[in-house]
């Protein structure tokens, strides 16, 4: 008989003949993926001749099927262990997603449930998470079948005030960078004389002043001893000449791997260290007891317990943010103070931190006071200033985080073509247009132009108009970033909002908005707003727009 051998996306089939039709036919598995596949088609006859042809087969991919519905549903989650506590459908919400002015969102159901102030809240609309929250409160008006329940963004779980830098009270050192402070008075610490690059530069007390020739690199070597690195100049902690007496000054010198830079640091106790010498176990040691700035620094007999030979360190985790990127400091934050704090009682468990991006800066956490900040406000500032996003999502029963320096696709909002109403604009135009730099050196000066870009010249014929700011930084190297974040903070109370139909884009979204009069204007989306209505309420908040189309805007007013 004859025979129809058919190779189709590198499976072999044989087709039947069916006498009712005439026909060979066979039964293929479809691909996953549409396109068109190239099939080879043997067709052999009694007398064993093969005959071979190309036959093209087009496969469709069949379309989801998308199911919208009006019902909007409430997970809600133990802030503890992460257990779902309920699953609610809700009719009246308003939802809204500002991490700008930090709203409130309200939302009311027809059943009471064992949920409580902190636990975590997400939000399904279409079998999409919408919204992720955490419970600020629960009313109940006058015993009614009516709950209100009051969320607040999902990150406000991290809105509580965290330590910049620690005093490191463990037996055993981690690397990592230090400040290391007197006990005579931990207001003063050791510092690189006159900030100096060079080998042989003497080593002294000064007063803390942030600097990074008093930030020193610690790193245990393998022989279990200790090397002590200014991160400024590179150079390491060393005993002048490897000398063994008494009053040996101690400088920073070119690395060289031999014993008079190598140490080691003793826990003492009261949370104190003594670092000493790998030469003849002396101790580093404050010339005569002084804190005085500029006082001596040299290496002295240990074999007494002399205040002066006593040094706090503690760790500068900032300096991650230049070494290793702002996402991965956040992320040991957030790590050290909610997930492995010492304290486990507190402990979320249920939360795990991931970094996609590396985004090294020379910059600092800001709004510290007495060494301590506000994680969720800092957190905020990194979305406006440097564009990190933070996603959450559920993966093997854990809340994941994911934090990453994302631009997201932008969108084209045409307000003459697409179903838009309630558009609304908001002008301002005194922003900084100057910056000056105070630091412990010289003073830098950023200019703002027109077009939102920066320069140094003060002579510059487009530079913009508007007020000056004065910032302080230690480090004339960080004056630059310092600068940029202030304009970049600037507060042009352009603002746009509109409703849409039907259309859900996430805050972060970069968008282009063709106004009424032809004019693009780039901006983003900073807030959203959600009722059981299927408008969504956008704001856009820090208007990229040029200083000539405001002024011109204003003219035409």
């Amino acid at each position: 008989m004859n025979e129809v051998q058919v190779n189709f996306n590198n499976q072999q089939y044989l087709a039947t003949y069916n006498e009712q039709t005439g026909y060979y036919e066979v039964e293929i598995t479809a691909p996953s993926k549409g396109g068109i596949y190239n099939t080879d088609v043997l067709f052999t006859d009694l007398l064993g001749v093969t005959t071979q042809e190309n036959v093209d087969i087009q496969v469709f991919v069949k379309e989801k099927i998308k199911i919208d519905t009006n019902k909007v549903f409430m997970w809600i989650f133990d802030y503890k262990d992460f257990k779902v506590k309920d699953i609610i459908e809700i009719a009246d919400y308003d939802i809204n997603i500002d991490e700008e002015t930090n709203a409130n969102s309200t939302i009311k159901v027809l059943k009471k449930t064992s949920a409580k102030a902190k636990d975590i809240v997400a939000i399904k609309q279409n079998n999409q998470i919408v919204f992720w929250g955490i419970i600020d409160n629960i009313q109940n008006e006058n015993g009614k079948k009516l709950y209100e329940y009051i969320l607040k963004y999902i990150t406000n779980m991290f809105d509580e005030k965290v330590m910049l830098s620690n005093n490191v009270d463990n037996n055993v050192v981690e690397d990592g960078i230090y400040r290391i402070k007197s006990a005579l008075d931990t207001k003063k610490v050791l510092d690189v004389t006159n900030a100096s690059m060079e080998a042989m530069a003497n080593v002294q007390l000064w007063e803390n002043n942030n600097s990074d020739a008093q930030k020193w690199q610690i790193t245990k070597n393998t022989d279990g001893f200790y090397t002590i690195k200014c991160i400024m100049s590179n150079k390491v902690l060393d005993v002048a000449g490897a000398n063994y007496a008494n009053e040996t000054n101690i400088q920073q010198y070119n690395e060289n791997n031999n014993d008079a830079q190598k140490w080691k640091i003793e826990r003492m106790s009261g949370a104190y260290y003594k670092i000493k010498t790998k030469l003849n176990n002396f101790a580093i040691d404050v010339a005569y007891a002084k804190t005085d700035n500029g006082t001596n620094i040299q290496i002295y007999d240990a074999t007494g317990d002399a205040t002066n030979q006593r040094f706090v360190l503690e760790k500068l985790e900032e300096q991650i943010i230049k070494t290793q990127g702002i996402e991965d400091y956040i992320a040991k934050v957030i790590k050290d103070n909610f997930i492995n704090n010492k304290d486990t009682y507190i402990n979320r468990e249920y939360l795990e931190v991931r970094v996609k991006t590396h985004t090294k800066l020379q910059t600092s956490v800001s709004n510290v006071q007495d060494n301590i900040y506000n994680l969720h406000t800092w957190m905020t500032n990194c979305t406006q200033l440097y564009n990190i996003n933070y996603n959450f999502f559920i993966e093997d029963k854990k809340l994941i985080i994911e934090i990453e320096n994302k631009s997201l696709d932008k969108e084209l909002i045409d307000v003459k073509a697409q179903a838009i109403s309630n558009y609304t604009e908001v002008f301002e135009t005194n922003v900084v247009s100057k910056v000056e730099v105070a630091t412990d050196t010289q003073t830098y000066y950023l200019y703002l132009l027109n077009d939102r870009t920066t320069t140094t010249d003060a002579t510059n014929e487009n530079r913009a108009e508007g007020i000056t700011e004065r910032v302080y930084t230690a480090n004339y190297d960080e004056a630059e970033q310092k600068a940029l974040d202030t304009i970049q903070a600037n507060r042009y109370n352009h603002n746009i909002t509109f409703y849409m139909i039907d259309k859900y884009m996430k805050v972060g979204t970069p968008i282009a908005i063709k106004t009424k009069e032809s004019t693009i204007l780039d901006t983003y989306i900073s807030a959203i707003k959600l009722t059981q209505k299927k408008l969504y309420e956008y704001t856009c908040g820090n208007m990229r727009v040029k200083f000539i189309d405001k002024l011109l805007k204003e003219r035409r007013e």
